[in-house]
């Protein structure tokens, strides 16, 4: 479980009439806010295996994987009155910031294999992966078989820059540079990319995109 240098908590009150079990993401996450270290154990143990996955999937590495868990647990104990109801669910918030963590962990890897960085300043918001809505339902399946064969059901071209933007970080003009592909044609294959995967989960089943 994660580790805090934290002391503050307060009464479980407010939930002593009702299991932690029941307790919504929203209230776990107020409670955090308010200093609750035992709030965190529930919202763990909800989320943890969730993280974990996304993030063996991007690093293939078991004890990376779990340090990124554990780092973004800590952010979310220090962070958490930054969460924004309106903004989303808890659960693609966490994902959001796992994802985020380990895109920052493959960029300082690349770094130090002397390819070119660029900072997030510099990317361009039109970058930002379109069809959130079918990547979202492919990260909560988090690669499990049937993501996996939805997204060999793609062309190559396509399913090789998604694969370099989700999984290793890339953003999509160190695509273009890195493989001497137009940015125009990287953000094309981009879409058609996620369309096809979308009609590929939907066909699998995963209506709900």
């Amino acid at each position: 479980m994660l580790k805090s240098d934290q002391t503050a908590d307060e009464p479980k009150s407010s939930f002593q009439h009702s299991s932690l079990a029941q307790a919504s993401d929203e209230d776990l996450l107020s409670a955090i806010a308010r200093g609750a270290v035992w709030a965190m154990e529930p919202l763990y143990q909800r989320y943890s295996r969730l993280l974990y996955s996304l993030a063996y999937a991007m690093v293939a590495d078991y004890q990376v994987a779990q340090d990124l868990t554990q780092e973004s647990f800590l952010a979310v104990w220090r962070h958490a009155s930054a969460y924004a109801p309106q903004a989303g669910a808890v659960r693609s918030w966490l994902l959001s910031i796992l994802r985020h963590r380990t895109i920052d962990y493959l960029r300082a890897l690349r770094r130090r294999s002397r390819l070119q960085e660029v900072r997030w300043e510099q990317v361009e918001e039109d970058e930002q992966p379109v069809l959130p809505d079918a990547w979202d339902e492919a990260w909560r399946s988090i690669l499990g078989s049937q993501v996996r064969v939805a997204l060999m059901q793609i062309p190559l071209e396509q399913r090789k820059v998604i694969a370099l933007a989700y999984f290793q970080g890339w953003t999509q003009s160190e695509i273009a540079r890195e493989y001497s592909i137009p940015l125009g044609t990287v953000k094309a294959r981009m879409r058609l990319g996620l369309l096809h995967l979308k009609q590929a989960l939907v066909q699998m089943g995963f209506t709900d995109l």
